[in-house]
């Protein structure tokens, strides 16, 4: 499948097709999935805290498979435990059925059901994407209601993250290390709808005036676009700001040398107990005048040098 999503981007793209394309040009019965498939291991290691609604640990690593969470629930404080949550960057995945940690000393390594290719047209030069559920702070005295995202703004830079050592393979044998990061559960949160005041989701129930279909998980947060140039702004206008994506951490596998991976390992590296959401492939993009037949285009930012 390929993203289909509405993006207020001026410049439109078309989402490239070689992956899910042969070279008869007919559709593949089996594309590959966008998103880790398979556990290889995971070690929990130690400081694993448990869902405080449901009291279960945060030790399941089929979590970090499949795209990440878009609606998470309540928290049964400022907003009913029955209530779907659009995940915003205020209020990240937090459950045990959505999210996995990597304990001190721990270690979570995924794969990919085809190589993650290092592609030029891949948006922004990244090529995989990592989803934790690192989060801002709203505004003094605010909070999340899950209501108006015009009424409720980014009161700081300060980002709460824990960050994951990242490690790539194409065998999983033989490891690369972003050494330097980018690093897992780290900026920017995931944001998991459109902000569209004009098409709201009705599924989500009448209190719903804001927020639209998903966001597009492979689709990078263009990296000009930084904590602090959040601060101060609402909710809403940083869901603008987002342009499409669904956020989370980009890395670039070129950087390490290589032209593909499948492996994904994410280590802990003392600093805290980083949690795992999904990854994702990045999707290529590239300028066309129609998309394939039976496909729909997709509005995204414009790729930049």
């Amino acid at each position: 499948m390929l993203r289909t999503n509405r993006t207020t981007a001026t410049t439109l793209l078309i989402a490239c097709v070689t992956i899910a394309i042969g070279t008869t040009g007919s559709l593949r019965a089996d594309p590959p999935s966008f998103f880790a498939t398979q556990v290889v291991e995971y070690v929990p290691g130690t400081g694993i805290g448990n869902d405080w609604i449901s009291g279960d640990p945060y030790d399941d690593p089929n979590t970090a498979l499949g795209r990440p969470t878009v609606d998470t629930t309540g928290d049964d404080w400022f907003i009913p435990l029955d209530e779907p949550v659009p995940v915003v960057p205020v209020y990240p995945a937090f459950r045990a059925f959505e999210i996995v940690t990597v304990g001190y000393d721990g270690y979570l390594t995924l794969k990919f059901d085809h190589p993650v290719e290092n592609d030029p047209q891949n948006p922004y030069g990244l090529d995989f994407i990592i989803f934790g559920n690192a989060s801002m702070s709203p505004g003094e005295g605010q909070f999340w209601t899950n209501r108006n995202p015009n009424d409720v703004t980014i009161g700081s830079a300060d980002v709460a993250r824990e960050p994951g050592l990242v490690s790539v393979s194409q065998d999983g044998v033989e490891w690369y290390t972003y050494a330097d990061g980018p690093y897992a559960d780290d900026f920017a949160p995931t944001l998991g709808r459109l902000y569209d005041p004009e098409n709201p989701d009705e599924s989500l129930g009448e209190w719903n005036e804001w927020w639209s279909t998903p966001t597009d998980p492979t689709l990078p947060l263009d990296p000009a676009l930084t904590a602090e140039t959040f601060v101060g702004k609402t909710i809403a206008e940083v869901a603008v700001l987002y342009n499409g994506s669904a956020g989370g951490t980009g890395f670039d596998i070129g950087v390490l040398g290589l032209e593909w991976i499948q492996y994904v390992r994410i280590d802990n590296t003392g600093d805290g107990t980083p949690e795992i959401d999904a990854v994702a492939d990045v999707s290529p993009v590239c300028l066309s005048s129609a998309p394939p037949e039976g496909l729909e285009p997709v509005a995204v930012a414009p790729i930049v040098p």
